[in-house]
């Protein structure tokens, strides 16, 4: 990687991370790196500063470095190189940094739509999310990787704030729903015949994997740990919201 492209964004256009430049291919491209240090100050606003815990704040501040990981780390250049790596960003911006950061945001007391609607709209944005088109213009196109990840990330954390905020048995649904059609868009990805995004070309084969062993290694991710860790949320926000029923 040259200097110059420490400071771009991870899309496909950009030469492919191999082996000997993963540990030098780090980001620092403005655009997300600006907004991701907004995100870690927003715990200590005057408004809100007062009304956090300490539990909440270590939540969220989790939560951003996770974002981190998965927008500054080597592993931003490695998803525009590998399927199955943009599934483990994927999974890091929509599960577990959301999952993270939504008890501080729920602190802020916003307006939460209905759980069916805050459901069904997030499920829209994974499909459309690996639609073809859409999946392979977002690594080429600047904008619409800016603006895939920013509904990505806003739609995920509307998701686990309503899923926290609902009735326990309604927020394991919504959790539980989600993994039932995750599940099946990565099964689909499994055991495809045919490659989905061409737009990786060569770069799996630094790997060691064709581009389609790399793409059902990628469904695979999203079938299997993915299912698991919807799993555990879903039992867990079942668990906390029975436990703060009984606490009320």
């Amino acid at each position: 990687m040259g200097p110059s492209e420490l400071f771009e964004l991870c899309l496909a256009s950009l030469p492919p991370v191999v082996p000997g430049t993963l540990w030098r291919a780090w980001v620092l491209a403005p655009e997300t790196l600006v907004p991701l240090l907004a995100l870690l100050a927003l715990p200590w606003l005057p408004g809100l500063r007062a009304r956090v815990g300490g539990g909440e704040r270590w939540s969220w501040l989790l939560g951003c470095l996770l974002l981190a990981v998965s927008l500054v780390s080597p592993l931003c250049r490695l998803s525009a190189t590998l399927a199955s790596m943009h599934m483990v960003q994927h999974l890091l911006v929509i599960l577990l940094a959301p999952a993270a950061m939504a008890p501080l945001l729920l602190r802020m007391r916003l307006p939460l739509p209905r759980p069916a609607l805050t459901t069904l709209l997030f499920g829209g944005l994974i499909w459309l999310a690996h639609a073809p088109p859409i999946y392979q213009a977002a690594l080429l196109s600047p904008t619409l990787h800016l603006l895939l990840l920013a509904a990505s990330l806003g739609l995920a954390l509307l998701f686990w704030c309503t899923a926290l905020a609902a009735e326990p048995l309604r927020g394991m649904g919504m959790v539980f729903a989600t993994m039932l059609h995750s599940g099946l868009l990565g099964a689909l990805l499994t055991f495809s015949p045919r490659l989905w995004y061409p737009v990786f070309g060569s770069g799996p084969l630094a790997w060691g994997l064709t581009p389609l062993a790399d793409q059902q290694l990628a469904g695979l991710i999203m079938w299997v740990p993915m299912a698991l860790l919807l799993l555990l949320a879903g039992f867990w926000i079942a668990a906390r919201g029975l436990r703060h029923q009984t606490l009320h």
